[in-house]
């Protein structure tokens, strides 16, 4: 592992905080209750590119990932402190998008670990954007939603002589660059909570760098 890796590793674990070691800072059985008693809702939304003349339509942007959660402030000051570093610490800047999905992997796997994993929400965008989430229980809630796309950045193919002096370098290989969505969301009995999620009202954008994790040999030209 390089220098600067090894860094990039470490901000890794300074953002995405273990904050849930301790207790979760909500009421798990306003849930169950609200389940029980079928005050549930839906909630809904559809994620778009906007078009860029006026007389096109908006193209759904698909490959989006969503996740529903019950609402922690823990949680959202966490988000929000990445995004905080982020602005003021240019070199957490390609770890970012990695910091946001683990603090809502700690999350999840903390609700698990409560006998809560079936609060935890997930679904994919289907191919028009949309998606959809039904027998919600009455709530506060938290939606993520994440898009990513990957941006190849090789580095220069290395000759026998850098080879056998820096082969024990990883190479970089690209990043994903990916933007982030984040509402608070207040579920009731009976109705949609319905989102609209375009680049304008965007949380975040943050990248994951990729790394080959370990040397590679020297790369043939293509014929």
């Amino acid at each position: 592992m390089s220098v600067r890796q090894g860094r990039y590793a470490l901000a890794v674990l300074a953002m995405a905080t273990t904050a849930f070691g301790a207790p979760l800072d909500l009421s798990l059985d306003a849930y169950r209750v609200a389940a029980a008693d079928g005050a549930t809702g839906t909630v809904a939304g559809r994620a778009v590119d906007e078009a860029d003349r006026r007389n096109s339509q908006d193209e759904p942007r698909v490959g989006i990932g969503v996740t529903l959660v019950p609402w922690s402030r823990t949680l959202l000051d966490e988000l929000q402190e990445i995004k905080r570093r982020v602005r003021v610490k240019p070199a957490t800047y390609p770890t970012s998008a990695r910091s946001v999905v683990e603090a809502r992997r700690t999350y999840e796997r903390t609700l698990n670990s409560a006998g809560a994993g079936d609060l935890v929400r997930y679904a994919p965008g289907s191919a028009d954007g949309t998606f959809q989430f039904e027998h919600v229980p009455a709530g506060q809630w938290i939606l993520i939603v994440e898009h990513a796309v990957f941006v190849n950045k090789p580095g220069q193919a290395q000759g026998a002589q850098e080879w056998n002096t820096f082969r024990k370098r990883p190479q970089f290989l690209g990043y994903y660059a990916v933007t982030f969505w984040l509402d608070e969301l207040r579920v009731a009995r009976g109705e949609t909570a319905t989102v609209q999620l375009s680049e304008r009202n965007a949380w975040m954008t943050g990248i994951d760098e990729k790394w080959t994790p370990g040397p590679e040999p020297p790369r043939r030209p293509a014929r």
